[in-house]
C-alpha cells in the first residue's frame, strides 16, 4: 500500500523535475518566489511575473505553479 508520505515525496520529485527542465532566462535568487508557465507549444518557462499581471489574450500561456529557488534547486510552493 502506498503511504501518503510516499505520494508527497513523489509529487515533490515530479514538480522538481518539471521546474528543472523549464526555461529560465534570469539568474534565480535564493529564497525568491517565481512562477512557472506553459506555452501553447508545450514548452515551459520560469518568470518573476505573477499570474494576475499577464495579458493572457496577448500571451497564450497557462500558469502551472509557484516556486522558490534554494541551495538545492527549484521547489514548488503551494498556491494561496
Amino acid at each position: 500500500m502506498v503511504e501518503k508520505q510516499d505520494l508527497e515525496v513523489l509529487e515533490e520529485a515530479v514538480a522538481g523535475a518539471y521546474l528543472r527542465q523549464a526555461e529560465c532566462r534570469i539568474e534565480p535568487i535564493v529564497g525568491r518566489t517565481y512562477y512557472a508557465y506553459l506555452r501553447e507549444d508545450k514548452t515551459s518557462f520560469i518568470s518573476m511575473v505573477e499570474p494576475q499581471y499577464w495579458d493572457y489574450n496577448r500571451f497564450p500561456i497557462k500558469f502551472v505553479c509557484k516556486a522558490t529557488y534554494n541551495e538545492s534547486g527549484w521547489r514548488e510552493l503551494p498556491v494561496e
